[in-house]
């Protein structure tokens, strides 16, 4: 991780901004509205997805608690890669995603519906990191693609420090998301999803946990808790890429 009197700054506004042990005091933030629609919306969009990817796999998927506050943080490849993510779980996410996004009429209101926030990603974005860790002290899961935008290669992208600071400020586990195929449904630039029987695949990895970091300096926790990230994505995005895998894996 690139180090500059810049991004120590930024890192240091960032760890202000969050509040500490975000694990505890559980609750449900999401509306009545969401819950009112949550499964037969879910149930459509699934097979919507199936339809578009005949071939979607998901495993790893035990990895996943049924309870409890933790961090998803998957590669990015694509931009559908939100709603297959959020598919191939069984618990209700929250998404960090990019401001301009919520902008686009019609899209900003549905993403706002589907438990989305914004964040701006050239800053240091102070509030949607503390909105992430009042979602985490909830006991709810948050999204957060931790090289803060699309890679166009497909590969994956050094990551930003937020995901490092999130998790450790409020001291919960991050689950690293390897995501294969959605970037040949959806090519980088397009806009428009065109159907295939390529593979598709979510692998959900086991979960990171860093508290055996605590004794060790700020910036050590960081460089660590990116580099054990990074190795873990790299991990799981090779297993989604594996062309067989078993059917007894969920």
């Amino acid at each position: 991780m690139p180090s500059s009197p810049l991004l120590r700054r930024r890192v240091l506004r960032l760890r202000e901004a969050l509040p500490i042990n975000a694990a505890a005091k559980p609750s449900s933030p999401s509306s009545p509205a969401y819950w009112l629609a949550y499964s037969p919306v879910t149930l459509a969009l699934r097979g919507v997805l199936r339809a578009l990817a005949p071939r979607w796999k998901v495993t790893g998927r035990k990895h996943i608690p049924a309870s409890g506050p933790m961090i998803l943080a998957p590669n990015h490849i694509a931009d559908c890669d939100p709603p297959f993510v959020g598919l191939s779980t069984h618990r209700p996410l929250w998404f960090m995603a990019k401001r301009e996004l919520f902008e686009i009429p019609v899209l900003g209101p549905f993403m706002q519906f589907a438990q989305a926030f914004p964040v701006d990603r050239d800053t240091p974005d102070r509030a949607a990191l503390k909105r992430a860790a009042e979602l985490l002290k909830a006991g709810q899961v948050v999204v957060v693609f931790p090289e803060g935008r699309l890679s166009q290669s497909g590969e994956l992208q050094p990551l930003l420090p937020g995901v490092a600071l999130l998790a450790l400020r409020a001291q919960v586990p991050v689950i690293p998301v390897g995501i294969a195929g959605t970037n040949i449904l959806m090519p980088y630039g397009k806009t428009v999803p065109r159907p295939t029987l390529s593979p598709v695949r979510i692998h959900f990895g086991a979960p990171l946990d860093f508290s055996d970091l605590e004794s060790l300096p700020s910036r050590v926790q960081r460089k660590e808790c990116v580099e054990r990230l990074e190795t873990a994505l790299r991990e799981t995005i090779a297993v989604a890429r594996e062309k067989e895998y078993s059917p007894k894996e969920k």
